[in-house]
């Protein structure tokens, strides 16, 4: 595969990627600052030992102690099934334990990471672009792109003034989307902010026994905005901000999906046709999987109707709508559905069904699963097409490939692997070792299949994104704080910002049919005698309504 690489990159070499490179360049030119009042804070509450506002615990938790003074062989029939209870919570813990350890290792490495940036008045970030384009920090613990306590000891090292009520609204509406007040109007989450004006106080001025900001959603990055809105309340007119202010696509990768094909439906559930509030395409999905289960519940079915005793809400739903662009399965739906199911036990509701949590979130899967069909049909259309053509990229063994909007051709190249294993002597004992072997010049079927429609996806939201911050430039604005489907900056320059995102997003897939340029491709690469899909055809969807909602990014 090295061979190909080094054409790959010599054919890129070829390309015009000025817009690339100008959007990358950018990025790299933002200069950052340390947070010093948020990173103190993280500090102490690192040091306590105890679980602040989302870290993990500093050590592990202990694990029960066997009960018995006897052989598990020897025990009784009771003594068994007590003994199944202590090892699966022994199991548990152990597992939680060790997910807590890579967690530690995160927040440990980012405060002394950002307690030694705190001598620096500002500093930058080296970017890079994956295959697909997506932009990324290369440092991987404090930065842009990091958990909630890693984004919140950021701020930009440029300031700008607020000089007025009109240019606070974005900080504002920043602080009622942290805190997870982000279902309610724009004018809403402004008067949100300004209604704890006195909570925000008390938190600025004691943050470590007025703990208001830990019920955050986000409560790193809302604790830095209350340290923030209290600098702007006490200071009126003319004070200097730094914080970053974002603004959120809707479920961006359905946003795509639902462009692509014209989709009214989908693009209704998603934000692109304005409306007076935010749609929730998870709470949508909820109630048509809720519709399903009712009936079942009607005919007398047990597990439906512990279902809705349960419940049946936006969070049961929210992470399986989400991977659905990535080539998300029925199967990883239901592990998505058992998690949310232990979450909420945890935070102290009842289970109707015991500790038994696979069987009801299977049944939940189904039905879920059905529901995401309904309500967004053109999101797998567009999925199985581009498998399809994934699929006779495979066939003929050759990289699958297409050229975004901003002109970068993406090559997905998954080669065959073999697994391999050789036999060793390690301190006088015999080791068996096992790796798999690329296969050169030869291609994956299946990983090409799974793994084309989220590349395409996410090469679509890289190429929105590149478009977005070059016409940011071109305003004047020029510091950001970019996530993929997360688009930031200033809040004086906010408003500037969401008009341009959707003039780009609109323009973009107007200019380009981006199913017709693969399939046009793919035909260039692959010959005429190659059997190819066609595109499916479109809908009604009209992209200029864009232009006019609010909340498709918000």
């Amino acid at each position: 595969m090295r061979k190909n690489t080094r054409k790959y990159f010599e054919e890129l070499s070829n390309r015009d990627l000025s817009e690339e490179y100008k959007c990358v360049n950018a990025l790299q030119a933002t200069p950052w600052r340390a947070n010093k009042k948020v990173i103190e804070v993280l500090r102490q509450a690192w040091n306590s030992g105890q679980e602040w506002a989302g870290l993990p615990p500093r050590d592990d938790l202990p694990l029960p102690p066997y009960p018995f003074d006897k052989e598990p062989a020897d025990l009784s029939e009771v003594e068994k099934e007590q003994f199944k209870d202590w090892r699966k919570r022994r199991n548990s813990i152990y597992q939680f334990n060790g997910k807590s350890m890579s967690k530690r290792i995160q927040v440990d490495r980012t405060i002394e990471i950002a307690e030694d940036y705190c001598q620096y008045p500002e500093f930058w970030f080296v970017w890079q672009l994956d295959f697909r384009g997506r932009k990324y920090p290369v440092e991987s613990f404090m930065s842009p792109q990091v958990a909630d306590w890693g984004k919140a000891t950021l701020e930009f090292a440029n300031g700008v003034p607020i000089n007025n009520e009109e240019e606070a609204e974005w900080l504002a509406i920043q602080g009622a989307n942290v805190f997870g007040e982000d279902k309610i109007s724009l004018q809403e989450r402004v008067r949100w902010a300004y209604a704890h004006n006195e909570q925000v106080a008390k938190v600025a001025e004691a943050p470590y026994e007025y703990l208001w900001w830990t019920d955050a959603d986000k409560p790193w990055q809302f604790l830095a905005w209350c340290f923030e809105w209290d600098q702007w309340i006490k200071q009126g007119p003319g004070f200097i901000t730094h914080q970053p202010t974002s603004a959120d696509g809707s479920c961006n990768g359905l946003q795509h999906l639902s462009s692509i094909l014209r989709d009214e439906r989908a693009g209704a559930a998603v934000n692109l046709i304005p409306s007076a509030l935010p749609k929730d395409i998870y709470t949508d999905v909820a109630n048509e999987a809720k519709r399903s289960i009712e009936v079942e519940a009607r005919l007398g079915n047990e597990m439906a109707k512990k279902c809705l005793d349960f419940g049946i809400d936006r969070k049961l739903t929210k992470r399986s709508v989400m991977i659905v662009p990535y080539s998300g399965t029925q199967h990883a739906c239901r592990a998505y559905i058992e998690e949310a199911i232990e979450e909420r036990v945890v935070k102290g509701a009842v289970s109707p069904w015991g500790d038994d949590y696979f069987n009801p979130s299977l049944y939940m899967a189904a039905h879920i699963w059905a529901a995401i069909g309904t309500v967004i049909t053109s999101a797998r259309e567009v999925m199985n097409y581009v498998k399809e053509v994934g699929r006779t990229y495979a066939k003929h063994n050759k990289p699958m490939e297409w050229i975004t909007p901003t002109n970068l051709l993406v090559r997905q190249a998954y080669p065959e692997l073999k697994l391999r294993r050789v036999k060793t002597i390690i301190d006088g004992s015999i080791v068996m070792l096992a790796y798999q072997q690329q296969l050169e010049d030869t291609i994956s079927k299946s990983k090409t299949a799974s793994g084309s429609s989220p590349n395409f996806i996410h090469s679509m939201d890289a190429a929105a994104l590149t478009k977005t911050v070059n016409s940011c430039l071109d305003v004047g604005i020029t510091d950001f704080a970019m996530v993929h489907d997360s688009y930031g900056t200033h809040s004086p320059n906010m408003p500037k910002l969401v008009d341009i995102l959707r003039e780009e997003f609109v323009t973009m897939y107007k200019e380009h049919d981006v199913l017709q340029e693969l399939y046009d491709h793919a035909r260039e690469v692959l010959g005429d005698s190659v059997e190819l899909p066609k595109p499916p055809a479109k809908g009604n969807l009209d992209l200029d309504q864009i232009l006019k909602s609010d909340y498709f990014f918000a």
